[in-house]
């Protein structure tokens, strides 16, 4: 079982842009122009639905069957349920509603934050699906299009005593411009087998190998792997796209004519929105460049296209859309013109990239859908937890803001206390004796041996100090002894200074869980979305009991 050890203000424990925190403190609200609310009224949702229904009444029914049909395989390859693969097959006819998040493909499934963008997902569908009765699907999308391998390479392990480990894959596994989710299997089954002594530590681990080992089987490449990862810790509940889809990609031919055609003007218009937010006290998120905000597959490599060869992405878009792979843009674009979600689940960076493409919609005769920010949470090791758990509010917030800090109060309430009060007492008395000392001193000596004894005072004073270090350290020894993961705490909380959901993998949950990890991450989800269409956010802090 998970315990909720307490939540607290998302700016606790991590910086978050200006926008993002006035969206999420009035979620209801929004953010005119930029960003409609959200609620939990039927009605909102039923407006969504409408919406969707009418854009669908307007798409080609051929080019979208295959995109059904493509989900529908990926996602019975990778291990969704058969009650979802039933709900995808009635998308054929419009029948089903998308919730939908998506992230690039990472070791080993990734960080924390694809877990909780997954378990957001899941659980805002099914409020969806009971408020609309109809089925609702959440849909992962697998950014294996991308390339950005320094993003995706490296994550951040705990043993079961709590300790942080670094593990990465190589620079050799992947090569300039090639999309991540083509790396192949040789390289995170390094990684995997390199994990083997930490995961045979726990007990639960057993049904993380059993996972692991399946999607290995299951996958064809690391895009593939990463995904089938992240549904099988879920047991299925969550189906899958992958951006390299060739159907989507031709079921989106509008968006990437219209997009290659128009390109300078689009540019123009996330610039002038970006000067409008910062005008307001915001910030602009997107930075447009002169490349083309479309790539080109040539040879199985992502290219930049400059704006001198423009002609040449305008062609591959009329004339042969499957080798164009969407930037950030444009991804968002397709994504939500080819399945008209209800929702997407978005991290804070990708809000306020929403924020700033806002006008971008009407111009396509896209749906807006609603944006709901993920679950953002940290992870507490148990013994930590225990800790925490008796400490209170405060407690907490100086755990998140200050681990270094909070590992040190735990060495100094590790001096027993006999030795804690002799030395407070030695501190007090000497430093008093010296005072008086160095006051006489000032007094009566004369300036040939008044240096002399000021040296040798501070000298003192800095070998009483010393001993009370020494004191000190006694009660870090201790605390060590017991709780060995004190002395990286920093690395387990915050890792490099970050929040540790960005690098600390998805698996560390269901690892020191049970069999019941995933419905209890998808209860604290649960109650998130509940808290989130009330209009209230938190960062929640959790432990395994």
């Amino acid at each position: 079982m998970v315990r909720i050890l307490g939540k607290t203000e998302l700016e606790t424990y991590a910086e978050h842009s200006r926008l993002f925190l006035d969206y999420v403190a009035s979620p209801s609200k929004g953010i005119s122009p930029w960003l409609t609310g959200l609620s939990s009224e039927d009605g909102f949702w039923k407006s969504k639905e409408t919406a969707v229904d009418e854009a669908a009444a307007r798409s080609v029914q051929t080019t979208w069957e295959d995109v059904v049909d493509d989900v529908h395989a990926l996602s019975l390859k990778l291990g969704t349920c058969d009650e979802l693969l039933g709900k995808i097959q009635k998308a054929e006819s419009r029948d089903t509603l998308f919730v939908v998040t998506g992230q690039q493909p990472g070791v080993l499934g990734g960080p924390l934050l694809a877990i909780y963008k997954i378990s957001t997902a899941i659980s805002l569908a099914a409020h969806v699906e009971r408020v609309l009765n109809r089925p609702c699907v959440p849909l992962y999308w697998c950014g294996a299009d991308d390339s950005d391998f320094q993003e995706i390479r490296s994550l951040h392990f705990l043993t079961q005593q709590g300790s942080p480990v670094t593990t990465s894959m190589p620079q050799a596994a992947h090569a300039a411009g090639v999309p991540t989710g083509n790396i192949t299997l040789e390289w995170p089954k390094r990684v995997w087998t390199g994990l083997a002594k930490i995961i045979d530590e726990f007990g639960p681990g057993e049904a993380v190998k059993r996972v692991v080992d399946e999607s290995f089987e299951r996958a064809d490449d690391h895009g593939e792997l990463a995904a089938a990862i992240l549904v099988g810790l879920f047991r299925g509940r969550v189906a899958v796209v992958d951006g390299r889809s060739a159907a989507v990609r031709r079921h989106a031919k509008p968006v990437f004519t219209e997009y290659t055609t128009a390109e300078s003007e689009i540019k123009d218009e996330i610039t002038s929105q970006g000067c409008r937010l910062e005008d307001s006290g915001y910030h602009a998120q997107l930075e447009v460049g002169d490349d083309s905000g479309v790539f080109l597959l040539e040879n199985g490599v992502r290219k930049n296209v400059t704006a001198r060869h423009h002609a040449r992405v305008i062609d591959a878009a009329e004339r042969n859309v499957e080798i164009c792979s969407p930037g950030v843009v444009a991804r968002n674009l397709v994504q939500d013109f080819v399945f008209s979600p209800v929702a997407v689940v978005l991290g804070p960076a990708e809000i306020a990239y929403r924020a700033q493409m806002s006008d971008l919609y009407g111009r396509f005769e896209i749906v807006r859908p609603a944006a709901v920010p993920r679950l953002t949470a940290t992870f507490v090791p148990p013994a930590l937890g225990a800790m925490v758990e008796t400490g209170g509010e405060s407690q907490l917030r100086f755990l998140l803001t200050d681990p270094s800090g909070y590992a040190r109060s735990i060495y100094a309430a590790s001096v027993p206390n006999q030795l804690d009060d002799a030395s407070r007492d030695l501190e007090k008395r000497v430093g008093e004796a010296i005072d008086r000392f160095s006051d006489a001193v000032e007094k009566e000596t004369n300036s040939k041996t008044l240096g002399k004894l000021r040296t040798r005072l501070t000298d003192l004073r800095n070998r009483t100090s010393q001993t009370i270090e020494a004191v000190r350290d006694i009660g870090k020894a201790a605390a060590l002894a017991r709780w060995p993961f004190l002395s990286e705490l920093e690395n387990v909380i915050r890792p490099n200074g970050k929040p540790q959901e960005r690098s600390l993998s998805g698996l560390t949950p269901f690892l020191y869980g049970n069999d019941d990890a995933a419905d209890d991450l998808l209860s604290i989800a649960g109650s998130y979305v509940d808290d989130l269409l009330d209009g209230r956010v938190n960062h929640v802090v959790y432990s395994p009991e």
